[in-house]
C-alpha cells in the first residue's frame, strides 16, 4: 500500500533541512488539503508531499562514481 507523506518547514524557519515529517495518514488529496489547511494555521509552511510505497531505496544508483 501507497502512503502519502506530507512534510513541511515549521515557523519561523525558512531552511529545508529543517523540515518536518507533520503526516504519514492521509489517504487521498483531499485530507492532504486538510492537512496543510490545518497547519498552515499553525504557521506551518513550504509543504512538500510525496508517496512511499514500502520499498527501499536505491541509493547506490542514485550516485555517480
Amino acid at each position: 500500500m501507497t502512503e502519502i507523506l506530507i512534510y513541511a518547514i515549521p515557523k519561523g524557519e525558512t531552511e529545508r533541512y529543517m523540515e518536518d515529517l507533520i503526516s504519514s495518514r492521509c489517504r487521498n488529496m483531499a485530507d492532504v488539503q486538510k492537512v496543510k489547511a490545518a497547519a498552515s494555521k499553525d504557521g506551518w509552511h513550504s509543504f512538500r508531499v510525496t508517496t512511499y510505497n514500502g520499498e527501499a531505496p536505491n541509493f547506490a544508483g542514485a550516485v555517480r562514481i
